[in-house]
């Protein structure tokens, strides 16, 4: 068995990791063997599209995503072009991959922006692998959606190009490097990154506003295609297969101590849970066995969450302390812990137990939404 504890989680892209290892370059000669006919066909055929975007902070909201699919709307009036936000602050893909088929795919999307340049942090073969899930759970939909990649960056013009690029490129998928149509300006003295940005990373509106020429030029010479385009066979995994089944188990599946109360999710966080177990009572256990050959909790973090000791089968037993540092009072987060991986294929069982809180946290909550899964085919 080959267990790996995730750690700490890293919320920002991270500067110092990009420097430390090998610089990656893209090969210039990179010809894309998918577009977007089939996508501009439905429209010309007056046929209702969705379009979503996909990724971290930059593309959540009323982001460059937003804009682009507000652009062609406009473009096409007599077409019902419906927008979609797939997108949540702060995420790697492999936390996006276990929401597949809950938030993303019950949209049926016909086009997907997928933005993981700044989010895809370490581990890497882990953001490969999930970049993997994502793009063959979307294409083995009945609509099978086109999707293009748009890489964006901070000030200084890093991301993780090289954890999303080559998985993007294996697929055939086209590719918008907003960052860069934003670089353009930047040195031409046009604006400055004061003018266009709220800090290192997000952008302001007319930030976006930039991010969406990029994307929505790449759209009207899209748009102007005479010829639709057959549908390219899908390749082998890039990294594996390991996540094109990842999916969340419902806390229903979970065996829990009297302890634990079944809660709606607070204020907007119903967004991504359903329902939720809550306790706050040291000693309180659950445990859930899964045919899978990953682990891991969907839950939701904040300034008075607590403790947990978990344990895969027997192993021995990890803590994780889920006080989020970065977190202003009352405020959530969502998002995955991937426990273990490379298991076995069958039943596991995880075992979660509550700790005593820790001295920082406000209180010692643990709020639970589900079970990182895999289903793998037998």
């Amino acid at each position: 068995m080959r267990i790996h504890f995730l750690g700490v989680f890293a919320v920002l892209l991270s500067c110092h990791a990009l420097l430390a290892e090998e610089e990656y370059k893209p090969d210039p000669n990179y010809s894309p063997t998918r577009n977007l006919s089939q996508f501009f066909k439905k429209i010309r055929d007056g046929k209702p599209v969705v379009v979503m975007g996909i990724g971290g902070s930059v593309t959540e909201w009323d982001s460059w995503a937003a804009m682009s699919a507000e652009w062609l709307q406009k473009q096409n009036p007599g077409t019902q072009i419906k927008y979609v936000d797939g997108a949540y602050g702060g995420t790697a893909p492999w936390q996006t991959v276990f929401r597949m088929r809950r938030d993303i795919l019950p949209h049926h999307p016909d086009l997907v922006f997928i933005e993981y340049a700044v989010n895809s942090y370490d581990p890497k073969q882990r953001c490969l692998l999930a970049e993997d899930g994502i793009i063959r759970q979307l294409l083995g939909q009945p609509q099978k959606p086109d999707i293009v990649f748009v890489y964006v960056g901070n000030k200084k013009a890093y991301r993780h190009l090289d954890r999303v690029q080559p998985v993007a490129r294996h697929y055939g998928f086209q590719e918008v490097d907003a960052r860069t149509h934003l670089q353009k300006k930047l040195d031409a003295g046009e604006v400055k990154w004061e003018d266009i940005a709220r800090d290192d990373i997000h952008p302001n509106e007319r930030g976006h506003k930039i991010y969406a020429e990029a994307v929505t030029e790449f759209l009207k010479q899209e748009s102007e295609r005479k010829d639709v385009t057959k549908v390219p066979a899908i390749p082998k995994p890039f990294q594996g297969d390991d996540l094109t089944t990842a999916t969340l188990l419902p806390i229903s599946s979970i065996k829990a101590s009297q302890e634990w109360k079944s809660i709606p999710p607070p204020e907007w966080t119903g967004k991504f849970f359903d329902e939720m177990y809550a306790n706050d009572q040291t000693g309180a256990t659950m445990t859930v066995t899964a045919n899978t050959t990953v682990m891991g909790l969907y839950l939701l973090q904040s300034t008075d969450s607590g403790q947990i000791e978990w344990s895969v089968d027997g192993s021995e037993p990890k803590t994780i302390n889920l006080w989020a540092s970065w977190l202003s009072k009352d405020k959530w987060y969502a998002r995955s812990f991937i426990l273990a991986e490379g298991l076995p294929r069958g039943d596991h069982t995880l075992a979660v137990k509550v700790l005593p809180k820790s001295d920082k946290s406000d209180g010692n909550w643990i709020r639970i939404g589900g079970i990182c899964v895999t289903n793998p085919k037998p």
